[in-house]
This record gives C-alpha cells, structure tokens and sequence, in this order.
C-alpha cells in the first residue's frame, strides 16, 4: 500500500512469511538502521500535525487495514527496541519501511479519496439514466404504447384467476364458459365450487359446472378485427347506396322510357295530321262533292333501306344461337358460351342500344341457350329455355337467377303470357308444352300434349294475346314443330286449352313462326321437301268463324328462299319503318349467307342484305333514340343495320 503524506513519501512493503515454517526472514535497508525507528516516529507526528486540517473519507475496508498496518508497525518496533530478531507466530508479518525526503514541498494537496467517489456516484447515475430517456417524446410515446400492448397480449395469453399461462394440457389446459370468457380448466371448477357461487369471474354471468367446455388448441391469440368490422359496415352501407342509386337508375330509365314512347306517339299523331292535311289541301273537289273517304295512305319513301351502322364480336369460338330485346330498358341481348375456362357455360351478353355498345355477360345455363323471351312488364326479367333441362328467370338488373324450373327433357323453346305475366310455357324436346305460373315454385301447373301423339322437338313457341275488334279475337298459343304446327285457344279466365292444328300450311319441318300482333298475321318458315327442293316462308291470316267453324287459318303469300336450309334459324314478321300499315318480312339464306327483307304489301324483294362470315340464326327489329334497326346474329358476329 501507498500513500502520501504531506510531502513526504512512505513504501510498505509487507512480506508475508512462509506458513509452514517458524523462521522468520526479513531484511532492512542499508540505509536505515534500527536506531532510527525514533526519528521515523517523531517524523511522522510532525507530520500528521502539519496535516491536521486534511479531511479523509476512508470506508471500512480501508480503516481496517490501516489498523492492521499499525498493529505490525508496533510490534516491529518492539522486536527492534529489544536488539534482536525474535521468533514470530506464521499469521503475523515482517514489515520494513523506508523513508525519503521530499524534494519538494506542497503546502496542500487535494483529498483525491472525495473526489474519486464523487466521480463514481456521477458514473453511476449516469449509468441508471437509459438512452430512451435521450429520444425524442413521440418515440418514447409509441415504445410505450407497444409495451402496453404486449401487456395486453401477455394477459389474454393467461388465466384471469389465478394469471397463470394457459396450457394445451394437463390440468390447467384452456376451457371457456357458456359466455365464452376463457380459463385454466383447474382454476374455474374450484371457482364454480367455493367463492364464485355459479357465476363467471369476468362478467357474473350464470355459470355452472356443466358449462366448461373444453378447448382443444395449440395456441389461442385474439386477432383486432375493429378495423376490419369497421370497413365492412362501411362495405354495406355503400352496397346500399348503390342498390339506391341503381334503383333510382332504373326508374329514371323507366321514365325516359315512357316520355319517349309518348313522344313517338304525340309525333306518329303529328305526322298523320300533316299527311291528311296534305292529301285534303290536294283534292278539293272530292270535299266539294260530299264523297267519303278513308284516311289518306301516309307518305312513304320508297328509297329508304338497311344500311349496316355497327358490327360485333360476339364469340371467337361461335356458338352464339339467339336474341332478344327489352324496348322498356334499351337492351338487347345475344346468347353465347363463356369465355372463362374456370366457369365454362352458356349465357346472355347485353348490348346498350342507347350506345350501341357492349355492357357485360351473365351466365345462365350450363347448356345451350334455345330460347330467351323477355317479360313484357319492362322489369328487366328474362326467360330462358336451354339444352341442360332447366327454364330459368334471370334478374338483368342484378345479373341473378330467380327461378329454376327443371324440366325432364331439354327445353327447345318458350314464351311468355302477355295478359297475365305470372304463366309462362316451355316447349320440350318430346313436343309437349309445360304451363308454369311463377307463384308456383315447385314445378309445372299443367301440360299440353301434342295433338296425335308422337314425340317431335318444339322448336317455335309464340303467344297470341287477347284483341277483341281483331279478326282473332281469342288468345292462345302458336306452336311449330317439326312435323306440324298448331294453334293452342286459350279459355277465358282460365289455363284451359283447346288445340287447333294448322291443316292449311304445308306438312314438314317447321323451324320458326312469328307473329304480327297488330295484323294478326303470321309468318311460318319450313325446310325443303321432297316435294319443295326450296324453303319456304309462308305469310297467314289467323281469323274466328261462327260457330260451326271456330277457327281458319288464311294463306296470304308464299316467299320461295334458297335450297340449303340445315340451320334452325329464325325468320321476323314487322311492320316497316315509318308505316304501320305495312308488313315487311325477313328471313336467312343459307346457301348466299345473306338476309332477304321481302315488302308483303308488294310482295317484292325490298334488299338482300349480305353477311359474308355464315348464315342468320336469328334477327330483331327495333327502335332507340328515334331511330329504327335491325338487329342480325351469326354464330359469331352481331350486326346493326340502320333504317334510312
């Protein structure tokens, strides 16, 4: 040990004797004798009376070996006092000390002890100060907030009784109540059993010890799903909007729909006023002479034709077989299969004909569509008959199936009752006509068989609807098949039906019948024959007799098509743009794959409109924006031709 004291410099060496001997060795310096152990001490003394203001902070350990320095310094002196070296016990110590003079002197020194514990009690506040305490405020906010959320996920992890973990088994294996709080299977039977008095410990609920349940799981974590209930009821409430706004939509469409029917009225009245006030300004003297006259004949220019407006892709693949069009919503739409290898199917693409643009495809069938009607409320539902044994109604509002009759055989065709729109018909493959009524679920409500028996595919079904001042002032049900046709006389007030077949028209395949409501006229077209190498299209009056002959059927004319006529495709019976009074009918050829549009008042060809890529399968007439098409499908192509 070192130490200074006031100027003076003293060494202790301590030699620590040999424990296993009893000889003692020490030596002393050559500068020193024994004799000078006196003026060591008085030297000391001066000393410590020189340096009696110095204040030393010494803890314990070191007062303890100042003691026991003092203690050999004694004894040391007494053996030197006493001239000889005498022996000493092993656990004492020999100690030699030697003293120098300074070569100079400071009046004071620092107390280097103080300051040396004040350093350390600064290092060792400085050590409990953490670094976080050095980070900015949100920082130590977000450490904080973490921290009280692994707090929170320590204690769903542990029993709220006894704030143990949950174990996967053994006695304290995870149970939970009938209320669905969750608890250490040991801890909630002793609560059940002593202070809990039958209730849960988190929310007082009645429990007893029949309503632990056991849960069998490796691991339990409570998921935050706020954020994500949240976001759905936010979903659902913009669902609601929309089905809203979608709904406002249709009404909107609905009324534009009727103000434009009306203005098509109001400006058919105008056009007619303007006629007769034409034919009576020219033919003065008809008036004069008091003669009677019918309305005048209104003006038309025989020059306008069908010019091609729009063509579209409807499938790469073909397959596309029939249209329809609701002139309530604006919208026609073409059956063909799904593009989607993961969804195969048949379905109904829409085209706007505001826009005349595509608007999305709705998948309906799993076979192949045969028939789409439209419901004539304008509501937007469609009626479909397909290959795969099922009639569907489907929503084209919302792209949905409503209904889904099965039928035990592929349903060729179908028709919607225009006087009461809760019966709809399907014809079958077998020549029998299903009567559905759509409050009916379940299945068909009756049936009708074809006259004669046999079975022999539907393939036309059309609805004749009530007109009292017509020349058939019945309704009833037109149906071709392919080997007769027949007229189904509906019974007042009831679904009753009497058959009449159709004996005029010709015997054979009869693919299409289509029927002109205003004139009562029908249009029928067959398949060549042996006795007719040619199609034929076959124009008809259907009128009431008395009662001896109820029903006749009128031939009117016959058109002569091509002599290739494998397709089932459809022919149009309608009245020509701008003139009510005038029937024109159109119907494919096959063998030129083109359309032939015949004037039935002329019996003439008006056009012959050209296709190119394959035959027409089916067409419709109709009116959008003050303006008249006519709509032509192939397998794979819809064309728009314009009325000018």
């Amino acid at each position: 040990m070192s130490a200074s004291i006031s100027g003076m410099n003293i060494e202790v060496v301590a030699i620590q004797h040999n424990l296993g001997t009893n000889e003692t060795s020490s030596s002393v310096s050559d500068t020193h004798t024994r004799t000078d152990q006196p003026v060591l001490q008085d030297s000391l003394e001066r000393n410590s009376m020189a340096t009696g203001n110095t204040n030393e902070e010494v803890t314990g350990s070191d007062s303890e070996s100042e003691r026991s320095s003092n203690e050999e310094e004694e004894e040391e002196g007494e053996g030197q006092q006493g001239g000889r070296t005498t022996d000493q016990p092993s656990s004492q110590r020999n100690v030699i000390v030697s003293v120098s003079e300074p070569e100079f002197q400071t009046p004071r020194l620092p107390n280097l002890a103080q300051q040396a514990l004040q350093r350390l009690a600064n290092a060792q506040r400085t050590v409990e100060e953490s670094p976080d305490d050095f980070q900015p405020l949100k920082k130590r906010r977000r450490q904080e907030v973490s921290q009280e959320e692994e707090e929170d996920e320590d204690e769903g992890q542990t029993c709220s009784i006894c704030f143990e973990p949950w174990s996967n088994s053994g006695g304290h294996r995870i149970a939970s109540l009938k209320c669905g709080h969750l608890f250490g299977h040991n801890c909630i039977e002793k609560w059940l059993k002593g202070q809990g008095a039958g209730k849960c410990p988190q929310c007082n609920a009645k429990a007893k010890r029949g309503d632990i349940r056991m849960i069998y799981s490796k691991t339990v974590s409570v998921v935050d799903t706020t954020d994500r209930d949240r976001a759905l009821k936010e979903l659902e409430a913009e669902k609601a909007l929309r089905i809203g706004a979608q709904k406002a939509e249709a009404q909107a469409i609905l009324q534009h729909q009727l103000a434009r029917a009306e203005c098509d009225r109001l400006r058919e009245e105008i056009r007619q006023l303007r006629g007769q006030l034409e034919f009576y300004s020219k033919t003065p003297s008809g008036l004069s002479t008091g003669e009677q006259s019918d309305a005048p004949p209104l003006v038309d220019q025989p020059n306008q034709r069908y010019v091609l407006q729009r063509e579209f892709t409807v499938s790469q693949i073909g397959g596309a077989r029939v249209l329809a069009f609701d002139p309530m919503q604006g919208m026609l739409v073409a059956s063909k299969p799904s593009n989607n290898q993961i969804m195969p199917g048949y379905g109904l693409m829409k085209l706007s004909t505001l826009e005349l643009r595509y608007s999305e495809f709705v998948r309906v069938h799993s076979g192949v569509l045969r028939d789409v009607v439209f419901s004539p409320q304008g509501d937007g539902m469609v009626l479909t008959a397909a290959m795969d044994k099922t009639v569907k109604l489907t929503s084209m509002h919302s792209n949905t199936v409503v209904q889904t009759y099965q039928t035990p055989l592929p349903a060729w065709a179908c028709a919607w009752n225009q006087d009461d729109y809760n019966y709809l018909y399907c014809g079958l493959q077998n020549g029998t006509v299903y009567v559905y009524d759509v409050r009916n679920t379940s299945g068909h409500v009756t049936e009708l068989q074809r006259p004669g028996g046999g079975a022999c595919p539907i393939t036309s079904l059309a609805y004749v609807p009530l007109c009292r001042a017509s020349t058939l002032n019945c309704s009833g049900i037109l149906m071709g098949t392919l080997g007769s046709s027949t007229f189904w006389e509906k019974a007042s007030f009831s679904e009753s039906f009497t058959p009449h077949p159709l004996h005029t028209l010709p015997e054979g395949a009869c693919t299409c019948l289509s029927f002109d409501q205003a004139t009562r006229h029908c249009l029928a077209s067959f398949r060549p024959s042996k006795r007719s190498p040619h199609s034929r299209h076959i124009l008809c009056q259907l009128h009431n007799t008395p009662v001896d002959q109820p029903f006749s059927c009128q031939l009117v004319h016959q058109f002569t098509g091509g002599g290739t006529h494998k397709l089932l495709s459809r022919s149009k019976l309608f009245q020509r743009p701008g003139n009510d009074d005038r029937l024109l009918a159109a119907f494919g050829d096959e063998g030129t794959s083109s359309v032939q549009v015949w004037d039935v008042s002329t019996t003439s060809k008006l056009q012959q409109l050209s296709l190119g890529d394959g035959a027409a399968l089916d067409m419709v007439p109709f009116a959008s924006n003050d303006r008249d098409y006519l709509a032509v499908l192939t397998a794979a192509k819809l064309r728009v031709y314009h009325w000018q």
